[in-house]
């Protein structure tokens, strides 16, 4: 079927004629890119009922449609397939002439979705670039976050506040499945049937939990990547984005160190087992893209802090611990002690900061090379900078303790953001001690539900 405004191309099933399937195509040309929907194509299902003629066929929409008339399952307000008004008389091909007009001419009076229909009615223009954009990708992209980590929390607040109407999010954390176990992953994919996957998924801690268990640091992370890069690959997932980390560089290099480095020599040996996991991602990416030609890359923070955190005082990270230990120091009136010189350097970017740059590298970054997520060179703190800030923001009085006997870990490890800055060069980080304070805070007023 065809006229001087569409294309309908419809298929029946041998094994079953009371249902047909049909592809709408409306006319570009006609349409002269006006419409939102003109480069578009609609499969949809029509289900014929055994009483056909004397009872209207049912229609749904196989392809995903942002439109006021169709709903998230695909079931359209149509007058002519109305139980109502349906004459048996009606041919098949007026009825799906009135659903192509339909598709490029909405009918925001008896809608199925009102949200699209106010929309339609009161922000014309937002409809029709939502619309279009979501038609010129086809369907709901699901981006699953594997495994919980506090980056989560963030990435939740970003992607609610820049979702797109294609986009459906979805959220997993090792509560639900642990992704070390292959049929566990595997049944995970199976249920979301991801499109796109950021995987965060890490057995993660501090420098002194990794100094006491560098081997199953290894074992446990490249059993999580592994499965999850397999899984990616097995189940046809457009895109993998996996996280990084700047301790995967070589422990004896130049600086600042960018991402052609990571493979010149091995990391600092204090967590060598956790690094050695995360640089097998990198390697695993080029292998998918070489052989199966997979859209698999990463992303290489530096040390992310904010909400959310862990703040275990012996597993967590040097800026959640810190917080917790001064948090403890002003509630009990002690000395806050802090381990080592207070004198490496290192580079912080807040948690939400980084969650927005994930966002942005999830839908616009292409390479198979990794990308580093840093604060300016310009921006690197000494960990003693980091205890004065934490102090500031708890206004915290009482005496300071060094323990020198503990160890330092690694001087520096300087990284440049230049190849980030290619991309976006205007990004804007939060000021350091304003995410202290906000990090700060947010502990202190949830405190009694705080990882710990």
């Amino acid at each position: 079927m065809s006229n001087s405004r569409t294309f309908c191309n419809v298929e029946y099933d041998e094994t079953n004629l009371l249902h047909w399937t049909g592809l709408l195509v409306p006319d570009f040309l006609y349409l002269q890119d006006k419409e939102p929907y003109s480069k578009g194509a609609f499969k949809v299902s029509i289900d014929f009922p055994v009483e056909y003629p004397f009872k209207p066929p049912k229609l749904t929409f196989v392809t995903k449609i942002y439109h006021p008339n169709v709903d998230e399952k695909g079931q359209v307000c149509l007058p002519i397939v109305n139980s109502d008004n349906w004459k048996p008389a009606t041919k098949t091909e007026q009825v799906l002439n009135a659903l192509l007009t339909l598709i490029t001419e909405p009918e925001p009076e008896h809608p199925l979705r009102g949200d699209l229909a106010e929309e339609y009615v009161k922000e014309r223009k937002k409809f029709m670039k939502n619309a279009e954009e979501y038609t010129k990708n086809g369907a709901f992209h699901s981006t699953v976050i594997i495994e919980f980590m506090f980056s989560e929390e963030s990435v939740k607040v970003v992607s609610s506040e820049e979702k797109r109407p294609y986009e459906q999010w979805i959220f997993t954390s090792s509560t639900e499945c642990d992704l070390s176990d292959y049929e566990a992953a595997k049944a995970l994919f199976q249920k979301y049937k991801p499109t796109h996957v950021i995987h965060l998924a890490a057995m993660v801690g501090g420098l002194f939990h990794n100094l006491k268990q560098n081997l199953q640091f290894f074992r446990k992370n490249m059993q999580i990547n592994d499965n999850v890069l397999l899984l990616c690959h097995e189940a046809n997932v457009e895109k993998c984005l996996s996280c990084l980390s700047t301790c995967i560089f070589p422990d004896k290099t130049t600086y600042p160190i960018d991402e052609t480095m990571i493979h010149n020599g091995p990391p600092h040996d204090s967590n060598f087992g956790y690094s050695y996991a995360k640089r097998m991602i990198d390697v695993m990416n080029h292998g998918y893209a070489q052989d199966y030609g997979k859209k698999f890359t990463a992303v290489i923070p530096c040390n992310i802090f904010g909400p959310h955190d862990n703040y275990n005082l012996e597993n967590g990270h040097v800026i959640p611990s810190l917080i917790h230990k001064t948090y403890l120091a002003k509630r009990d009136g002690k000395p806050l002690e802090i381990f080592g010189s207070g004198k490496p350097l290192r580079q912080f970017i807040y948690s939400l900061d980084l969650a927005r740059l994930i966002v942005w590298a999830i839908r616009n970054y292409e390479e198979t090379e990794p990308i580093i997520l840093s604060v300016n060179e310009d921006d690197e703190v000494t960990i003693m900078d980091v205890v004065n800030a934490i102090v500031e923001a708890f206004d915290f009085k009482g005496e300071i303790k060094k323990d020198e006997s503990k160890a330092d870990g690694q001087y520096k490890k300087t990284a440049s953001n230049a190849k980030l800055r290619k991309y976006l060069p205007d990004f804007k980080f939060t000021p350091f001690k304003t995410a202290i304070k906000e990090s700060v805070d947010w502990f202190a007023n949830n405190y009694e539900v705080a990882r710990k």
